[in-house]
C-alpha cells in the first residue's frame, strides 16, 4: 500500500465525528487537529452532555444528535463513525444517503454479511467507505513489509501474533454484550491482527480455532486462539485474550515472523505513534531497527484526503473490512463446529 500523493493545493477535508467515544476522544480527534489534511468541524452523539463536553475539549462548533443530522451539514465533507459496532451499519448508511464519504471504526460490523450491506449501500450512493485498520500505518509494520520484500528472513513459514489484555466484567460495557459488539477480543483487537496478516502475507484460506469464556461471566469470549493458513502456505497463530494480565507488551501485543534465514519481532501492536521495538534476528546476530515516530491516524487521514482529491478509492476500503470480518466469522464458526473452516 503506497500513500497517494496529495496536491499541495487541496483544501483540508472537513470532518464530522459520530460517536464521542474513547477512541474518538483519545486518538482520532487529536489526529484531525494535528493533520494538515483535516479539519474537525462537527460532532454527533445521542448524549447532549457528552457531545457538548467533547465539542468544548476539541474546539468543535457544530453539535448534532444523530449521524443523519451531522451528515446533512453542507460544511461537512466526510464522516468518521466511532459508535458501538451494532450501530455501524445504520450510521454508515445514513451518511452514505447524504452523499458523504465515510470512515468506520473496526470491526466494520458484527458479521461479514452486515458489513457487505454497508459496502453495497455506499456503492449505490457513490461514496467512499474506509475501514479504520490503523495497523497498516504503523511505521514499524511498513518497515517489516520492506524487510520481507528484500528477503531479510528468507522464506517465511510461521507467524505468531498476540493482541491481548485484561478486561474484567463491567456492568453496561457494550463490548461485553454480543448483541452490541458481535463478540469479545477476537472481533475487537483480533480484527486488527487479521487485517495486518492479510496486508503482510495475503489472503487466508483455512482457520482452526478454540474460543471460550474461561474466566469472566459475560456472554462474549474472553480467550481465543486461532490457527490460520494463508493461501501462500504460510501459517499463523493468533491469540486474543481479555482473561490474562501481563505488564509486557512484548508478550501481549506483538508479532513474530519466522523465516528460513531469521526472525522479525515487533511490539507493541497497539501504539498509535509507531513507538516500540523492531528486531531482526539472524544467525549473524540481532539488530534493532529504528523507525521514526509517526501518528498512524494522521497518516490514515492524509491518505483518505489524498485518495478523495484524485478520485481514488480509500486504500483500506470497506471491502477490506468485510474480508477481515469473514475471517473472524470463520474463526467463530470453527470454534462452534469443532472443525477447520475453509474460506
Amino acid at each position: 500500500m503506497t500513500p497517494i500523493p496529495a496536491s499541495p493545493n487541496v483544501q483540508p477535508l472537513r470532518w464530522g465525528i459520530v460517536g464521542a467515544s474513547d477512541i474518538a476522544e483519545r486518538v482520532m480527534a487529536p489526529a484531525m487537529v494535528a493533520s494538515a489534511s483535516a479539519d474537525l468541524v462537527a460532532v454527533a452523539s445521542r448524549s447532549p452532555d457528552l457531545v457538548a463536553a467533547f465539542a468544548a475539549r476539541h474546539g468543535v462548533a457544530r453539535m448534532y444528535a444523530t449521524a443523519a443530522e451531522l451528515a446533512s451539514d453542507p460544511d461537512v465533507d466526510a464522516v468518521y463513525i466511532a459508535t458501538e459496532v451494532d450501530r455501524h451499519a445504520a450510521d454508515v448508511l445514513a451518511v452514505a444517503r447524504a452523499g458523504k464519504d465515510v470512515l468506520v471504526e473496526k470491526p466494520i460490523a458484527r458479521t461479514a454479511a452486515e458489513g457487505q450491506a454497508m459496502v453495497d449501500g455506499c456503492t449505490r450512493a457513490g461514496v467512499r467507505l474506509g475501514t479504520c485498520f490503523y495497523q497498516r500505518y504503523n511505521a514499524r509494520h511498513r518497515r517489516i513489509r520492506d524487510l520481507l520484500a528484500d528477503g531479510a528472513v528468507g522464506r517465511v513459514a510461521a507467524i505468531q501474533v498476540s493482541f491481548s489484555g485484561r478486561s474484567p466484567a463491567r456492568a453496561g460495557a457494550w463490548r461485553q454484550d454480543p448483541g452490541r459488539s458481535g463478540g469479545g477480543p477476537l472481533i475487537d483487537t483480533g480484527s486488527h491482527a487479521v487485517d495486518l496478516l492479510r496486508w503482510l502475507f495475503g489472503e487466508v484460506d483455512a482457520v482452526t480455532a478454540l474460543v471460550g469464556t474461561v474466566v469472566e461471566p459475560y456472554a462474549v469470549e474472553d480467550t481465543a486462539f486461532a490457527l490460520l493458513r494463508m493461501r501462500s502456505g504460510v501459517m499463523a497463530s493468533l491469540a486474543t485474550h481479555w482473561s490474562t494480565a501481563d505488564s509486557s507488551d512484548a508478550r501481549t501485543s506483538s508479532i513474530t515472523i519466522g523465516g528460513t534465514d531469521g526472525t522479525i519481532v515487533s511490539w507493541p501492536l497497539h501504539d498509535k505513534f509507531s513507538r516500540g521495538t523492531l528486531l531482526l534476528a539472524r544467525t549473524a546476530g540481532e539488530e534493532e531497527i529504528h523507525v521514526p515516530e509517526a501518528s498512524t491516524h494522521v497518516s490514515m487521514l492524509d491518505d483518505f484526503a489524498a485518495a478523495r482529491a484524485v478520485g481514488h478509492p480509500f486504500p483500506i476500503s470497506g471491502e477490506d473490512g468485510v474480508a477481515a470480518q469473514r475471517i473472524v466469522d470463520a474463526v467463530y464458526e470453527s470454534a462452534r463446529a469443532g472443525r477447520t473452516v475453509r474460506l
